[in-house]
């Protein structure tokens, strides 16, 4: 045989052993399946990323509907393929339409996306959608295949956390909420999630219900397409796969009394904040204002800003820059120019120069510094460090160095904005909320968005929200959700 020939069957042979080695039995179908990443493995990324993503959205602070949402997730996850998994269930902060899981039994659904839900059978279908993509290990498969193909997807590769790649998650493992499922695990999540839900004993027809809100919203010109169609692709028969298989299901038991749970579940999520929480931070007349923090500083023209729990980042439409404040990471007491100094002893960080001052009245440290990044680039950045009613800020103006000069005027013209926020008005901002109300005899949403008076939430937006005609007659007794205006 010739050596080529030799060599190339002795790849084949060994890519076959590595593929053979990286096959295990899917939970759900029972067929093998290349993985290469085991089940402790898979518990462990989500374990690593939990913590992480609660830091970066943050969870809902209401104890009543965590238990809610928990003794339902649980109760589905004993039903699905993989009951032996430790499950976790977390409403997180945030205002994005949004239900997303980790590998290993991680699941999180945004405050924003149970206020366009109308009943617990609705919740359970989605759960059980995004219990199926656990069960059926579609994020694991999509990791094996980054590794397979030497994708990668950069887990742990971040440099500190003080010095995060621009407009990237500081922390590692929260890159998997990026990875995308493909139609085929759409589909059968879709069927997992109807399976679910109906062995749980909740009406398998809410779900497609449920799917028409995102249909409405995609083709509404003035509404933003939802996150959760972002990243969950929708097979163009999503519906009305959903709806058959629902019927099938309850052809098959038709004495079987079905869970619906409207009151129950509109009454558990009355009172959620619905849309931005102006408490946590937004733009007013040229600055960010922090109500809850108290603090204000200010954003160059024209640049947007991305606000999070973990960080307010401001970039411009070039992307080539970015102002970036978070709270240090440092013990009690450490002042700003330790605090600056310690930064400088870390590898491949140098403070070219730097000084103790005050900003607006706070003791501060001011200093450049030259470092390079996770993927090898070579950045520069203005930092103050400042002392602010007992919490120790970093405020970083980052660019690569041959632009840095180019920004460095605009970043120590917002650095040292910095200062405490006085406005009573803006202090007391509230953000709106969600409340039931129970409708009259005859009373139209219409008439009932002209009583609630909202001027971010109109009749029609209203209609989206309960899936009720505008002018359609109501009976005396139903309950109708409103979004109730905080005070701005």
């Amino acid at each position: 045989m010739p050596k080529k020939s030799r060599i190339c069957r002795s790849l084949f042979v060994l890519l076959s052993l590595l593929v053979l080695s990286g096959c295990a039995r899917n939970p759900v179908t029972g067929k093998r399946q290349i993985v290469l990443i085991s089940e402790r493995q898979e518990i462990a990324y989500g374990r690593e990323a939990h913590p992480e993503v609660l830091a970066q959205f943050g969870r809902v602070e209401d104890s009543n509907l965590q238990s809610y949402f928990n003794q339902i997730g649980q109760k589905l996850a004993g039903l699905s393929h993989r009951p032996q998994l430790e499950w976790h269930f977390n409403v997180v902060d945030s205002p994005i339409v949004n239900a997303f899981a980790l590998p290993g039994g991680y699941i999180y659904f945004t405050r924003e996306i149970l206020a366009y839900m109308n009943n617990e059978a609705e919740l359970a279908g989605v759960m059980g959608h995004e219990i199926g993509h656990v069960t059926a290990r579609h994020s694991v498969s999509q990791i094996s295949k980054s590794q397979l193909f030497g994708v990668g997807l950069g887990l742990g590769s971040v440099l500190s956390p003080t010095f995060s790649q621009l407009s990237e998650l500081a922390q590692a493992g929260v890159g998997m909420l990026s990875l995308k499922y493909g139609r085929d695990d759409e589909r059968q999540s879709d069927e997992l999630g109807v399976e679910y839900m109906s062995l749980g004993g909740y009406d398998p027809r809410e779900l497609s219900k449920f799917f028409v809100v995102f249909q409405q919203m995609r083709a509404d010109s003035n509404q933003s397409i939802p996150d959760w169609l972002s990243s969950h692709p929708a097979p163009p028969d999503r519906i009305t796969a959903t709806r058959q298989e629902a019927e099938i299901i309850v052809r098959a038991q038709p004495d079987k009394r079905w869970i619906v749970n409207r009151e129950t579940f509109l009454r558990r999520i009355s009172g959620i904040v619905f849309g931005e929480n102006p408490r946590e931070g937004f733009r007013s007349d040229g600055w960010f204002v922090h109500p809850e923090l108290e603090f204000r500083i200010r954003i160059p023209t024209g640049w947007r800003v991305q606000n999070s729990k973990q960080a307010v980042v401001s970039s411009p439409a070039s992307e080539d820059a970015a102002i970036q404040l978070t709270l240090a990471e440092a013990p009690e007491g450490t002042s700003p120019g330790e605090y600056a100094r310690d930064l400088a002893e870390q590898s491949g960080v140098e403070l070219l120069e730097g000084e103790n001052t005050r900003i607006n009245g706070n003791r501060a440290f001011i200093g450049t510094y030259r470092f390079q990044d996770s993927q090898g680039n070579r950045l520069s950045a203005l930092a103050a460090f400042i002392d602010f009613r007992g919490r120790l800020y970093q405020i970083l103006g980052l660019a690569p160095n041959q632009t840095f000069s180019k920004y460095a005027r605009t970043f120590e013209d917002s650095l040292t904005s910095f200062s405490r926020l006085r406005d009573r008005n803006l202090l007391n901002v509230q953000p709106d909320r969600l409340q039931i109300r129970t409708a009259r005899r005859g009373q139209t949403l219409r008439q009932i968005a002209q009583a609630v008076n909202n001027p971010r939430m109109n009749a029609e937006a209203l209609s989206r929200l309960n899936r009720i005609d505008v002018d359609q007659s109501l009976r005396a007794g139903t309950l109708v959700k409103v979004i109730e205006a905080g005070r701005r």
